[in-house]
């Protein structure tokens, strides 16, 4: 018996191995072997006038002295903008992809042109979009807005061009493309049996306890997925901050600033540093998020 025992035990540890392998193999390849240059240089700096480079956390210093609070503390305000995207992806586009994707499982009338316009973004080139929300926006007298206040005697304001609307209307171009998620949702609705809807319908539920009450706990490992990618993005994508402003009036990003120290070569062991920084602070937000997500789900069935 014991014999069998330890028989079955090797098998099992055998085979988790196994399993465990081949996402290890591409972790080594592909993250750690890709990106080994950019950890080792995170602990160096250069020699002035030689081509030699000295061990040090110089570089981790200077993150919190000269990021977050020297006179010019870019990283504080790119980690801000970046956690208001986040956030408002999250808190604002999310639900309202859910609600969306509600009206789409209801089969309302036009369901399949409206599906098509608001699916225009993700198809598109985000250039081509980019470019004409810059030509709607521009203060301009060709501008679509401006033309249209203008014909009222009202100026229209640079959108962005300045500190006080620059974050705001990126923000607005973030949900004018930002409806393409509810594909997702409305195929997870359409998988939840007709039955349990039905039942629902017969006791007197309203929509929007419908939509709170069954639709959502019943798609919950969907969108637990969907957060859980979202945080694992929060500090590498965030803002179409390339095709509006690179930057100017308040609107870094961490992914654009350290898109930018790669262009232009400049300070490569600080941005090694940072990257490694924000690395390291991303791992117990994505921990918290999956418990968080795991205990929520339990909750619900």
């Amino acid at each position: 018996m014991k014999k069998r025992y330890n028989k079955v035990g090797t098998t099992r540890t055998l085979f988790i191995i196994i399993c465990l392998a081949w996402p290890l193999l591409q972790w080594a390849v592909f993250y750690l072997g890709i990106n080994i240059n950019s950890i080792l240089m995170a602990f160096q700096r250069s020699i002035p006038g030689s081509p030699d480079k000295y061990w040090t956390l110089e570089n981790f210093r200077r993150i919190f002295i000269e990021g977050f609070i020297g006179e010019e503390p870019l990283l504080l305000q790119a980690t801000k903008n970046t956690i208001v995207f986040f956030l408002f992806n999250f808190l604002i586009l999310s639900p309202l992809n859910i609600f969306v994707g509600y009206f789409f499982y209801k089969k309302i009338p036009g369901t399949k042109v409206f599906r098509f316009i608001f699916y225009l973004p993700a198809i598109i080139p985000g250039t081509v979009m980019a470019t004409l929300f810059k030509y709607i926006i521009s203060p301009e007298s060709s501008g679509v807005l401006a033309t249209i206040f203008g014909a009222m005697g009202v100026k229209f304001p640079n959108l962005l061009g300045s500190s006080e609307y620059a974050m705001k209307t990126m923000l607005v171009y973030n949900a004018w493309v930002g409806f393409t998620g509810f594909l997702i949702t409305v195929n997870s609705m359409r998988r939840i049996p007709t039955e349990i809807i039905e039942s629902a319908q017969l006791d007197g539920i309203t929509p929007l306890k419908e939509v709170v009450f069954i639709l959502v706990p019943l798609i919950w490992p969907t969108i637990a997925v969907g957060l859980l990618m979202s945080v694992m993005g929060i500090f590498t994508s965030s803002g179409p901050i390339l095709f509006f402003t690179q930057g100017t009036h308040g609107t870094y990003t961490i992914a654009y600033w350290l898109f930018e120290k790669v262009l232009t070569n400049t300070n490569m062991e600080y941005a090694a540093a940072v990257g490694i920084f924000y690395t390291l602070l991303g791992f117990p937000l994505l921990y918290i998020t999956r418990k968080l997500s795991s205990k929520i789900e339990a909750v619900e069935y």
